[in-house]
Order: C-alpha cells, then sequence, then structure tokens
C-alpha cells in the first residue's frame, strides 16, 4: 500500500460529481487533445456538453469516483466505462498536504476496470491502453453504445 493508498476510496457516482466531471471531462478534451482544439471553443463546448451528458447518464455507464477518505466531496478522479469500454478517466494533477501528486500513484489504475477492450477518446490514457491490452481499439462510435461490451 503507498502513502497515496491511505488517503482515498473509490465510491459511487452521486449527482453532486457532476459538475466537476463535466468541467473536467469537456476542458480535458479540448485542451488535451489537439484535433478537438482546432474546433471552434464556443461550438465545442455547447455542443459536447451534451454528448458527455449522454454518455454519464447512459443506463451502460459505470461511474466510479476515487475521493479522500476524509472527505468523500473532494474527488481525486473518477473514470465513465461500459463494461470493458473505456469512455474517460481523470485524475487531479494538483499535489497532496504532504506534496505528493495525485497523477501517477496509481489511482487511474484502480478506476480503469480488469480488461479493456476499447476506448472512446483518443487522450495520451487511451493511446497508452491501446499498447497495454491486447486487442484493445480505438472506437469513438462506442460512446452511444447499447450494450457494455463491443460486438
Amino acid at each position: 500500500m503507498s502513502d497515496i493508498d491511505a488517503l482515498y476510496d473509490i465510491r459511487d457516482y452521486v449527482e453532486t460529481d457532476k459538475a466537476f466531471i463535466m468541467s473536467t471531462f469537456l476542458r480535458g478534451l479540448y485542451y488535451g487533445d489537439s484535433w478537438f482544439s482546432l474546433i471552434d471553443k464556443d461550438a465545442f463546448f455547447s455542443v459536447y456538453k451534451t454528448v458527455a451528458e449522454a454518455l454519464l447518464y447512459h443506463p451502460n455507464t459505470e461511474v466510479r469516483i476515487a475521493c479522500l477518505k476524509e472527505d468523500p466531496d473532494v474527488i481525486l478522479g473518477y473514470r465513465l466505462c461500459s463494461g470493458s469500454i473505456v469512455h474517460w478517466v481523470y485524475v487531479k494533477s494538483s499535489k497532496t498536504r504532504e506534496g505528493l501528486t495525485w497523477r501517477n500513484n496509481g489511482i487511474g489504475r484502480r478506476l480503469l476496470p480488469d480488461s479493456v477492450s476499447a476506448v472512446t477518446h483518443l487522450t495520451t490514457l487511451g493511446k497508452s491502453l491501446i499498447h497495454k491490452f491486447p486487442g484493445c481499439v480505438f472506437n469513438p462510435f462506442l460512446i452511444g453504445h447499447t450494450t457494455k461490451e463491443t460486438t
């Protein structure tokens, strides 16, 4: 167990998590991907907000939250997955009071499902998952997929 592991838990999504998820998801996608950042900013945020909400509320989307043990309202990271399909994983880049970073300490790995068959957003993490999991593919069309597995 690392020093970080003792500081956080993984919990289910609650509606008060939505603002944090929407903000970090949209900003992370727009500013973290050279292709999306070519889209007019206002157009991207207004249109992709609808996509992100549909993904968040899809009945097959599993949302898990990494939060502080001492304050479960403080989100350190989260995942949006549908079975083995990974839509988005986010971990804060800020530091703990002890000076440790939340990223690169296993939080994202702990949020991932045991196996990954596809990623729907080709982020740095998405690219690494394609190489890490045999048979994993990039398929953005699975965002609206109605089942948990690729077919």
